[in-house]
């Protein structure tokens, strides 16, 4: 053989694939359990450059900025809408959570006292009398005590780091900021390796699948930022007006419940009633039950009218899971990940059913695109002039 001639590397056999293969597997899964800690953080990190990466990308195409000049533009107004905020409102949220969970620990330490007297009333509803002196209430308040309390405790540990403005803190957001900063910066080469995977014969396979999981993550990532703003400022004014304390902590707190799907919604919902319950007063002249009963149906109407109108036309289907999936994912979120966990449970969720049906149907030998996954997120006709900005928005962002 010739020196000029091609010396062609020869493949592998199984055993070397295999072994090289496992060898990957038990170095990645060593890495993450070193390093656990900043798992969080990156995927933060992930998220904020996903979500900046369509402003960069508009300011790159219509303003014909350089990418590194629009990306760096887009960070510094990032950076300074953060500080703006943390000073203007910031400290104002805070302030009103760090009340909210103080008045809910209050409670939840009278609540043995507050079973007992109600464990010797007798309470009348029409032909109906209700003798509550039968029933043993006071297991119940202490169990109820033991498995809420330690949850108030954390959030208020965690609130009172945020308002002392805790250095671990600031440095988390730096690492945040700076990865993402990254991110964004090569996001064309990231995404050019990407597109250019290639595995024979699957080439359009990969192709389908990541234009499926764009649409899962965009619905939530993006789609669901909108529902989360959109939850927040409703919830506040739906407070405000019924004259519950703490009204822009509630808002902010309804706000973040959108991402936890049904328990979310719920718990701010009971925790705005037991407020509206135990406040001294309200201008509506109502007795505190009627107060609560008028924010629970208040909340429940406002939630009902978001999930029918809002998070189908800005959503679309591609994370209509059913209740029980979600429940499953958010136990299982909760325990791998903690809060993180809990807000990504959903898009994890809808990720590992279409990967999982793929892969059932490549084993059974049927066509793993029926129905077709290019139809997934597809939005109604009919839709309101609120949705249609909404969605033109939303797709302004997406827009490539």
């Amino acid at each position: 053989m010739s020196e000029s001639e091609e010396v062609k590397s020869p493949n592998w056999n199984s055993s070397v694939k295999m072994l090289v293969a496992l060898t990957g597997i038990v170095l990645l899964g060593v890495l993450l359990a070193r390093f656990h800690s900043f798992i969080p953080s990156i995927v933060l990190a992930g998220i904020v450059a996903f979500l900046v990466v369509p402003i960069v990308r508009t300011l790159h195409v219509r303003f014909k900025l350089p990418w590194g000049l629009a990306a760096n533009a887009c960070f510094l107004i990032l950076v300074l809408l953060l500080i703006t905020a943390s000073t203007v409102t910031g400290f104002a949220v805070v302030q009103q959570l760090q009340a909210l969970f103080l008045t809910l620990q209050n409670f939840l330490l009278d609540l043995p006292d507050i079973f007992e007297s109600i464990s010797q009333q007798t309470y009348v509803l029409g032909p109906w009398e209700l003798d509550f002196s039968q029933f043993d209430l006071a297991p119940l308040a202490e169990q109820l005590l033991a498995t809420v309390q330690p949850v108030f405790g954390q959030l208020s540990t965690l609130l009172a780091s945020l308002a002392t403005g805790a250095v671990e803190w600031v440095v988390r957001l730096i690492f945040v900021l700076a990865v993402s900063y990254f991110l964004t910066v090569d996001y064309n080469r990231i995404r050019a390796a990407v597109i250019n995977i290639s595995i024979p014969g699957f080439t359009e396979d990969f192709r389908r699948l990541r234009v499926a999981l764009l649409a899962i993550w965009n619905a939530f990532l993006r789609g669901q930022l909108l529902i989360v703003l959109s939850t927040g400022f409703l919830t506040w004014i739906v407070f405000t007006v019924l004259g519950v304390r703490f009204s822009i902590g509630l808002g902010f707190l309804g706000g973040l419940a959108k991402f936890v799907p049904i328990v979310g919604p719920t718990t701010a919902g009971a925790i705005g009633a037991l407020v509206a319950l135990f406040q001294p007063g309200n201008w509506f002249g109502l007795t505190p039950l009627g107060h609560a009963l008028l924010v629970v149906a208040s909340i429940i109407l406002l939630d009902q009218s978001i999930d029918y109108l809002l998070v189908p036309r800005i959503m679309g289907t591609s994370l209509n899971l059913h209740p029980v999936i979600i429940l499953i994912g958010l136990l299982i979120g909760a325990s791998l990940a903690g809060i993180l966990g809990l807000l990504l449970a959903a898009p994890f969720m809808a990720t590992l059913l279409l990967l999982g049906r793929y892969t059932y149907r490549k084993i059974v030998d049927l066509d793993p695109w029926d129905p077709p996954i290019d139809d997934l997120g597809k939005k109604p006709k009919r839709e309101s002039r609120i949705v249609k900005y909404l969605q033109r928005f939303r797709d302004r962002l997406e827009k490539t």
